[in-house]
């Protein structure tokens, strides 16, 4: 049985994490849908640095065929975390049909980049580099195997429309070297944008970032700790109205954002090497980022303070410095107004963290090589302005 071999190229961090999760199933799913079982299939991945970092699609895929033409293979994809644009629609998968290498887009995909989802769309993509057209995918291919009418309808259904709530449109065009190229874009523009920023944030996986944050909750829990000593907040949660809460978390989560971005030098700024579209991107997502990571912190600072109040404030005390009857809500209350305030020192304390750490813990591997890209070629810059003058 003639054999065939599809690569998929990641990029490290997430992208290769859902490679590894999808490597075995895929390979299931390729014998079962495409070429009537004539071809063994094999599946195999290598990760590759240039994939997460430059910004140039073309240079991507000509990595990706390098590679395949390397090491042998078939059909080789290219899975990045790279956002890829089609003029000003974003793209969630194109291919190449000649050299037979197609790319995914991670972002593109929202919130939910699932290994299952990505799956999908990589067995489309595969079926465009073996059938040329999707039209040429007929149901009797699949008939041929034994499977039935309603696994048929759910499989091209999937293939045909990834996402069955959103608009996924495809075109195909031809380049200067006559090379045909099939793209998938979202539609409309608003929804594609609001996916890429979501993707890229979900990319930067601001979860990882707490742990670099466990001395400014050390700072801020110690802060909040020393002022439930004194009444006056006490007496505030109980007079303070619930938009005024609202209106402290917001400044709170939203000072502490602005001061690491730019206590860490986090804001991407203008130059002759960024375009602005990307910058606005680039920086938009770090806001998100740091955003969904101070939000989370909140939410830990909070737990910690519901307790210390339950266990250090006694209720007959607490009643009578506020002068009303007191209930389990004005407690949950306190330590809401508690976290905000402790928030506001938690600030002061990340500007004392590593900048280095911040970055790497905020910036995905593209985002990351981006910046550190950036700054050797302003010192590179400065270096020669310093030789001019000498």
């Amino acid at each position: 049985m003639e054999e065939k071999t599809v690569g998929i190229v990641s990029s490290p961090e997430l992208p290769s994490t859902i490679a590894n999760a999808i490597k075995k199933q895929l390979k299931k799913d390729l014998s079962r849908y495409i070429a009537d079982g004539r071809f063994q299939w094999h599946v195999e991945m290598e990760v590759d640095l240039l994939a997460g970092a430059t910004e140039k699609v073309a240079e991507v895929l000509e990595e990706t065929e390098r590679i395949k033409i390397r090491n042998g293979w078939d059909y080789a994809i290219s899975l990045t975390d790279l956002p890829v644009y089609n003029g000003r629609c974003i793209v969630l998968a194109d291919a190449n049909v000649d050299t037979c290498t197609a790319q995914i887009s991670l972002p593109a995909f929202g919130w939910l980049p699932t290994p299952n989802r990505v799956k999908i769309i990589m067995l489309h993509m595969i079926k465009e580099l073996y059938f040329r057209h999707t039209t040429d995918f007929k149901a009797d291919d699949l008939a041929q195997k034994g499977i039935g009418p309603k696994e048929q309808s759910g499989f091209l259904n999937k293939l045909e429309k990834p996402f069955r709530f959103s608009a996924v449109r495809r075109i195909e065009s031809s380049n200067q070297a006559e090379e045909t190229a099939v793209r998938f874009i979202i539609v409309p523009k608003i929804n594609g944008l609001a996916r890429i920023l979501f993707g890229m944030t979900i990319a930067n996986r601001p979860w990882t970032i707490l742990p670099s944050l466990k001395n400014v909750v050390a700072i801020a829990f110690a802060t909040g700790a020393y002022g439930l000593i004194f009444p006056t907040l006490w007496k505030l949660s109980v007079s303070y109205e619930i938009y005024r809460f609202i209106g402290l978390t917001a400044t709170a989560v939203l000072g502490m954002v602005v001061w690491i971005i730019f206590s860490h030098d986090l804001w991407e700024k203008k130059n002759l090497e960024n375009k602005n579209r990307l910058r606005w991107m680039y920086n938009s997502t770090t806001i998100l980022t740091l955003g969904t990571s101070v939000v989370m912190y909140y939410i830990v600072l909070y737990l910690l303070f519901l307790i210390a109040v339950s266990v250090f404030v006694p209720p007959d005390l607490y009643q009578a410095e506020a002068g009303t009857d007191i209930g389990p809500l004005n407690y949950l209350k306190l330590a809401w107004l508690v976290t905000s305030v402790a928030t506001f020192a938690g600030a002061i304390g990340a500007g004392l963290e590593n900048p280095e750490r911040v970055r790497k813990s905020t910036y995905s591997y593209r985002q990351y090589s981006r910046y550190e890209e950036m700054k050797e070629k302003e010192k590179q810059e400065d270096r020669k302005r310093k030789a001019t003058d000498d």
